[in-house]
């Protein structure tokens, strides 16, 4: 890809994370130093956690600090919708394309199944992997299921006897050996996709060149590669960056050790200012805001 495209790719579920937005902010520097373009696309597909009051502060967030996005969200572009709750269709097609090529395949395995075989599998202190029953079943057994209406999820087929090799623009040469990898779920029972599986489609169909993120993220990636392998797409460059840590500490900045995190002097500080400040500007009990957010900087009176 000679164009440099870059995205970030928020989950309504919260408001913006501070560490979140320091992962924005590298995607949106490299596409600026590149003359290429910053895509916001919104990850919804996790209905059950999304909160639709959420997504403002999301984008306000951006606005704040000027990080603007050339597609995405108010702003469209030829490569929408940007929201993957409206990109069904697109997982879907995917879906069906990895089944015919005999890639993918419908799983019809109880959840007591798999735990059976898991427990199976540390008893024998193995790795755990699929038993892959379904992949025996005939036609017709296939057929009946269907008709049934039997449960069952959809699994990428793992090459087990493939090593996944990436180059990171960050943490530089990595390898995963497929063989001590379970199959994964890429469709669930009720047709809604995976994050893996939506997250290469949308990067591959957005033609977002380069994957900037968290170090987090790094153990989704050889999931990832094999889905981008498996439907033919061209790999992106990615760069797992470090993600924010709490004061005094290696761990992740979390919002649930909010308490602990008010020991921390530099933190105390903050804490201590917004007390003072808040009250001033309506706002009863920091206003549920706290220093994980990013919204919380703007109102204590930060500079962008």
């Amino acid at each position: 890809m000679s164009t440099v495209r870059t995205r970030f790719a928020p989950s309504p579920t919260g408001y913006m994370h501070i560490g979140g937005m320091r992962t924005a902010l590298f995607n949106w520097l490299w596409a600026r130093h590149n003359g290429g373009q910053f895509i916001l696309r919104i990850d919804d597909t996790d209905q059950e956690r999304n909160l639709s009051e959420a997504l403002g502060p999301i984008l306000q967030a951006f606005k704040w600090l000027g990080l603007d996005w050339d597609e995405g969200p108010e702003v469209g572009g030829e490569h929408g919708p940007y929201f993957q709750s409206e990109r069904n269709d697109l997982y879907r097609g995917a879906v069906d394309k990895l089944l015919a090529a005999g890639k993918a395949y419908r799983d019809y395995d109880t959840p007591e199944q798999i735990q059976a075989d898991r427990e199976a599998a540390s008893q024998e202190k193995k790795n755990y992997l699929n038993i892959r029953r379904s992949l025996e079943l005939t036609e017709s057994e296939l057929e009946q299921y269907a008709a049934e209406g039997r449960p069952s999820v959809v699994r990428l087929l793992v090459p087990r006897d493939q090593k996944i090799q990436i180059d990171d623009a960050v943490r530089g040469h990595v390898e995963f050996v497929a063989g001590l990898m379970p199959d994964p779920v890429i469709l669930r029972g009720n047709g809604t996709p995976l994050y893996n599986l939506a997250t290469v489609i949308d990067d591959a169909q957005m033609q977002i060149s380069h994957v900037i993120r968290a170090e987090e993220h790094l153990s989704n990636t050889p999931v990832q590669v094999l889905i981008y392998q498996a439907l033919g797409y061209e790999l992106p460059q990615f760069a797992h960056i470090p993600f924010v840590a709490a004061p005094g500490g290696k761990e992740k900045l979390s919002k649930r050790k909010l308490d602990k995190y008010r020991k921390s002097p530099q933190f105390k500080k903050m804490f201590d200012k917004a007390e003072a400040v808040f009250p001033r500007i309506g706002l009863e009990n920091a206003g549920g805001l706290d220093p994980v957010m990013v919204e919380y900087y703007e109102k204590i009176g930060y500079l962008p």
